[in-house]
């Protein structure tokens, strides 16, 4: 693995929806982040970036689906 990427999602009446990335390092600062999230950002994806076995670049992507009825 050579990174992994956090996305927040934030819906606003002025501005729309905005995205936040946030940088993870470990598995447990993944775990914090998930379940510490500050309310109203809805957790979007996870990218994980790395290799295979082959070198090849590889990218995973983890999508969530949130619902909410929290509009600032």
């Amino acid at each position: 693995m050579n990174n992994c990427t956090l996305i927040l999602r934030h819906l606003s009446e002025g501005s729309g929806i905005t995205e936040t990335n946030q940088p993870i390092s470990t598995l447990e600062e993944l775990f914090n982040a998930c379940v510490t999230k500050p309310d109203p950002h809805l957790i979007e994806r996870l990218l994980i970036a790395g290799h295979d076995a082959q070198g090849r670049r590889r990218l995973l992507s983890f999508t969530f689906q949130s619902v909410t009825d929290h509009v600032k």
